[in-house]
């Protein structure tokens, strides 16, 4: 009897399965439950344990986020599925690779494969629900007996129930602190308040990283999820206002990126118009479809340049898990649809209370649909996948694109490199040298050949963006686009790209790493003289602050003793530098590492987040964090040479929230005390760099003899919601040291200067149409004007900068101006 016993309790323990736990077992409440959100560690619990009793559920742990918590892929599929999940794997991958696979081999893998479909939940932390409903969503598949069930033996679900598991755990760790205060849900009737960014270094701006992959929890997603499975359907669940349409769907509205396979786009027009029609039927209102919403940047739609499609849902929102109350008269239309009833909104919904149980019953309903679908249309999604990543291997509009060796900054174009193989493109490097047209290229050229699967993806960051030009009605206002218009790596990254349109028979290697091509460095020599890109700064900051002298030479060079030249050539292999021979820094000045001051508003700003990213991660910039309690304490010049003030607008950098907004230790700005410390700071010899929109605080409010010229100008009249503009040097200035001439900088809702007095402008506009990619209305009002303008005060000076230079980490061509003006702020007097 005993021996009996232990044996049952053996086989539950190795192999049998317990009933699967629903996650109010485990978490306590419902997911949805009003006031009540799971944190991080109870959803990873939850999955763990879903794992362990269902024999549909396989949970791993593929890697750490930015701040070490578990990044979790759950796998779901039916029970004969998951024992063979391997071999479906594989025949998937073998369907996204054509090359090499016959008519006759594809059409057996359509008969026997399945259908791949991604759940992403959570991406934006201060949107709640999806990843509160990958819970509910998940139990439902591991217990489904009906239809939904069945669809599994079709269909294998991969599932991110948080691709930001670090801002979920700020988001409800804030909420459950005010809940049942005067901030419970402070401001979620028009969008919620906090005083942090919900990532570590991108806020809400984390899915706007899916073309250069800058954040880890991209690329995990990308090895673990994209390159490891490639689904061709992809539900990216969000969340949007609330007062508005309670669910948008695709159709998206125009424009689309124009190198995505119209069979994809008719795809997931079909989809979504499926979905929607569903969520009516079951008398769900508010479903609003071909609104809002654009399918033109890839930032938010890696899957429509690998083969699949990209199945945005928005719902309504709540004050996160506290209810909501809308009344009818609040209930309002968008971009595309009104309130009342229209073909692309069929019933509206009309107000009353909506609560997060809503929102997790429409997102587990639209999950549902989307996997029934699937299954229901197996083959047609397997054909529409390979057919169009058949189509682009077999390209013939264009043959390749060239990089040019050797590269004037080597750092730069590894980042290119590494972009383009993380988004699984193949890149070779030329073993002999080869000519186009009158132009010769070296060995070691780099060659991205269109004749592969993902050549819509090297296509579409590789050229230049022409946004069309979309108005209200003719000569009307701008019908503003969801995100920016341009997304031209080489002109951000400051590399050569060269579009060769014929065929040529070239011999080349494939490049198997993204490691940067070394450098050379100077065996002779007294002193080693490095460049002046993006790789020699960092290097100059590395040596800076192993306490190296480094001299700043009039040409640019920045010079380092021979005895450095260990540590140099280190630096050759981590960031590509060269160091030639010189026998005496002429001509030069002694840089100090500099002391650099940060702000950070406790009204959060993106582009400070970013700041700190490009200077941790990308630079190796040390900082000190300025709070506005700092900057408000004064006495700044005895702790710091240079200050930067990241793109924020003015109002927000002086006031911050306002009292009674949120709790009182996160209120207020930079205020008056703020402002006349950072005056003292810059008169007594400070740099004070000013990014984008904080460009205008400093002008008003430090009285600084510079006007934006596009103040009051209307947006009919002059309109750039995010592309790349061509300016030129209008002096000579070491600011400009190392920056390409003409330069591309990044203008999006920016300034453009005119200078009077002691005000100098180092770069400015010209009088042609300056767009080099993206959208741009009224340029000409651009002619002559500044872009980059250099303010003596005092002993200091304010560094005006009418664009953003670290454009989410994208921009690395004009790092180089803003990281001199650091530089410079701890150099010896000219």
């Amino acid at each position: 009897m005993k021996r009996t016993a232990l044996l049952l309790v053996a086989l539950v323990a190795f192999g049998a399965h317990a009933e699967p736990p629903t996650p109010a077992s485990v978490l306590g409440f419902e997911p949805g439950a009003d006031r009540q959100l799971a944190d991080w560690p109870q959803i990873v619990d939850y999955f763990r344990k879903l794992d362990a009793a269902s024999p549909r559920v396989l949970t791993e742990e593929v890697g750490k986020t930015t701040d070490g918590a578990p990044f979790l892929v759950v796998t779901i599929s039916s029970e004969a599925n998951m024992a063979r999940l391997e071999e479906i794997r594989r025949a998937n991958l073998r369907l996204a690779e054509p090359r090499g696979l016959s008519a006759a081999d594809a059409e057996a893998l359509f008969g026997s494969g399945k259908a791949i479909v991604a759940l992403n939940h959570g991406i934006h932390s201060n949107e709640v629900g999806p990843t509160q409903a990958s819970l509910a969503t998940a139990y439902r598949l591991a217990t489904d007996t009906g239809a939904l069930g069945r669809a599994l033996d079709d269909v294998v679900v991969l599932m991110l129930p948080s691709h930001n598991p670090d801002g979920m755990q700020m988001v409800v760790e804030w909420y459950r602190k005010t809940l049942g205060t005067e901030f419970e849900g402070a401001g979620c009737a028009t969008g919620c308040r906090l005083p942090f960014l919900y990532h570590r270094y991108t806020g809400h701006d984390n899915n706007r990283d899916w073309y250069a992959f800058t954040q880890v929890e991209s690329r995990l997603t990308v090895q673990h999820l994209y390159d490891r499975w490639r689904p061709q359907i992809v539900h990216d669940l969000h969340q949007m206002g609330p007062t508005g349409a309670r669910i948008f769907l695709p159709p998206y509205t125009d424009p689309w990126e124009p190198n995505v396979d119209p069979a994809l786009t008719a795809a997931v027009n079909a989809l979504g118009s499926h979905v929607a029609a569903e969520l009516t039927t079951q008398g769900k209102p508010g479903v609003v479809t071909q609104a809002i919403f654009d399918a033109w940047t890839p930032a938010r739609g890696y899957p429509h340049t690998h083969g699949g499609v990209r199945l945005l849902s928005e719902l309504a929102s709540a004050a996160f898990a506290t209810p909501l109350e809308v009344k009818p008269e609040q209930v309002r239309g968008g971009n595309g649809y009104s309130r009342e009833r229209s073909w692309n909104h069929p019933l509206p919904w009309t107000g009353g209370a909506w609560r997060l149980a809503d929102i997790v019953a429409y997102e587990v309903a639209a999950s549902a649909s989307i996997v029934g679908h699937a299954a229901a249309n197996r083959e047609y999604w397997l054909r529409t996948m390979h057919g169009a990543l058949r189509r682009a291997a077999e390209r013939t509009d264009l043959f390749a694109w060239v990089l040019p060796a050797p590269a004037r900054d080597l750092h730069a174009q590894a980042e290119l490199v590494r972009i383009l193989r993380t988004g699984g493109v193949e890149v070779h490097r030329a073993r002999t040298a080869f000519r186009v047209g009158e132009r010769e290229h070296a060995a070691g050229t780099l060659v991205v050949k269109m004749q592969q699967p993902f050549s819509s993806f090297a296509k579409t960051v590789l050229e230049a963006q022409h946004y069309p030009d979309r108005r209200l009605f003719p000569e009307g206002p701008p019908i503003a686009p969801y995100d920016v218009t341009a997304h031209t790596l080489p002109l951000l990254l400051g590399v050569e790209a060269v579009a060769v349109e014929k065929p040529l028979d070239l011999d080349l290697e494939p490049v198997t790493s993204d490691a940067v091509a070394p450098g050379t460095i100077a065996k002779t020599g007294a002193f080693l003289a490095l460049g002046h890109d993006t790789g020699d700064l960092a290097a100059a900051f590395s040596l800076l602050s192993a306490k190296v002298p480094v001299r700043w030479a009039a040409d640019g060079a920045l010079v380092v003793p021979a005895s450095a030249r260990a540590r140099v050539v280190a630096l050759a292999r981590e960031r590509g530098v060269s160091a030639a021979a010189v026998a005496k820094p002429e001509r030069s000045r002694l840089v100090r590492l500099p002391r650099i001051g940060l702000y950070r508003s406790a009204r959060p700003s993106m582009d400070e987040g970013w700041t700190r990213f490009v200077f941790e991660k990308q630079m190796g910039i040390p900082y000190t964090t300025l709070r506005d309690a700092d900057v408000r304490a004064g006495n700044l010049r005895q702790r710091f040479d240079a200050i930067v003030l990241p793109d924020q607008a003015p109002v927000a950098l002086q006031a911050g929230w306002k009292p009674g907004e949120l709790p009182a230790e996160h209120t207020g700005g930079l205020g008056a005390a703020g402002r006349e410390a950072l005056r003292a700071f810059v008169e007594a010899g400070g740099t004070l760099v000013a990014l984008n929109e904080a460009s205008l605080w400093a002008i008003a409010e430090l009285e600084l003899p510079v006007k934006n010229a596009l103040a009051d100008v209307k947006r009919e009249q002059f309109y750039c919601p995010g592309a790349l503009l061509q300016a030129e040097p209008a002096a000579a200035d070491p600011l400009l040291h190392g920056l390409d001439a003409p330069a591309a900088v990044w203008f999006e809702e920016s300034p453009a200067f005119e200078v009077f007095g002691p005000a100098r402008a180092i770069l400015s506009y010209p009088a042609t149409p300056p767009l080099l990619s993206g959208w741009l209305l009224g340029g000409d009002r651009l002619a002559g004007k500044a872009a980059l303008v250099e303010v003596p005060k005092g002993r200091g000076r304010v560094v005006l900068f009418g664009f953003r230079p670290q454009y989410r980490a994208q921009s690395w061509a004009t790092y180089v101006p803003f990281v001199n003006a650091l530089l410079l702020s701890a150099a010896e007097a000219r």
